[in-house]
């Protein structure tokens, strides 16, 4: 997050940014197609408190395991099949994505560790090995990888909610809608970031990046929300996930469907699989 400027006229300027933003993208939401739904702006102590709430629920899960059957499809995509595969997670920024044939043969296995990925695919003997700001390297398998990233990371509660700016309202269908605008201090990006939440359990129901002129490029939506018990917990504490995550680039063409089997939060993880070196 960028640091606060500290001057005399920064809280003004940046309500008058807040609002301004706000002004904007709901005339964009009035403007749509499909049946009428107003909005109102959410007062700023309850916007917060439901940040807080959803970072607190994300620190929680420290490690998660599941097994998935995923769907691949789209003109954009390298291939198009069913796949079954496998998740491994270590908070806060380790994962191992691995997908096999119906017959048991490895397609793909992707490990991103902090600052490092690598992948490697079928028929390829050698890993394809890069840093995080270098994703091209990837070639046509770069779409499937980051669609996978983003359902992983909307499943985990992985969003960009501590962004200054941000603009809360609440629609008339029992939804919270949370517009985060591009931060130009820590991304190139120019896409504004569209979560909905639903209202009474604060499940993430959607999150959508829009070009400035509200046009959705890629979507990614979560459903079929049930309890994983935790692990190593003296309570019993459960936590809430989506057993379904839909991920679609509407500009490339892309599409991954992930329908979870099983999972299990906060199990032991042998950091050894997330090891660049041994990949």
């Amino acid at each position: 997050m960028a640091a606060s400027q500290m001057t005399l006229f920064a809280p003004f300027q940046l309500w008058v940014r807040v609002l301004a933003v706000w002004i904007f993208l709901a005339l964009l939401s009035s403007c749509a197609a499909g049946p009428e739904r107003t909005l109102s702006p959410v007062p700023e102590q309850t916007s917060f408190k439901i940040v807080q709430t959803l970072q607190e629920r994300e620190a929680k899960v420290v490690s998660l395991k599941g097994l998935f059957q995923a769907e691949i499809d789209g003109k954009g995509m390298p291939f198009a099949q069913s796949l079954q595969g496998s998740i491994f997670y270590q908070r806060p920024d380790h994962y191992r994505i691995k997908g096999f044939s119906r017959f048991g043969g490895l397609v793909f296995d992707f490990l991103l560790a902090g600052e490092w990925y690598a992948l490697r695919v079928q028929d390829h003997p050698k890993p394809i090995v890069g840093g995080m700001d270098n994703f091209q390297r990837l070639g046509e398998l770069r779409l499937p990888v980051l669609l996978s990233l983003r359902a992983i990371e909307v499943l985990l509660g992985k969003l960009p909610l501590g962004s200054e700016g941000f603009v809360a309202v609440q629609a008339n269908d029992g939804v919270y809608q949370f517009d985060i605008p591009p931060n130009p201090s820590t991304s190139a990006s120019t896409f504004i970031q569209r979560l909905l939440i639903e209202e009474g359990s604060l499940q993430i129901r959607q999150l959508e990046f829009l070009h400035p002129d509200g046009e959705s490029v890629v979507s990614i939506q979560a459903s079929d929300f049930r309890p994983v018990r935790a692990s190593g917990t003296g309570d019993v504490d459960f936590h809430i996930f989506p057993f379904t995550v839909v991920a679609e680039d509407r500009i490339q063409a892309g599409k991954i469907s992930l329908e979870f089997q099983e999972m299990k939060a906060n199990v032991a993880i042998d950091e050894r699989l997330f090891a660049v070196p041994s990949f």
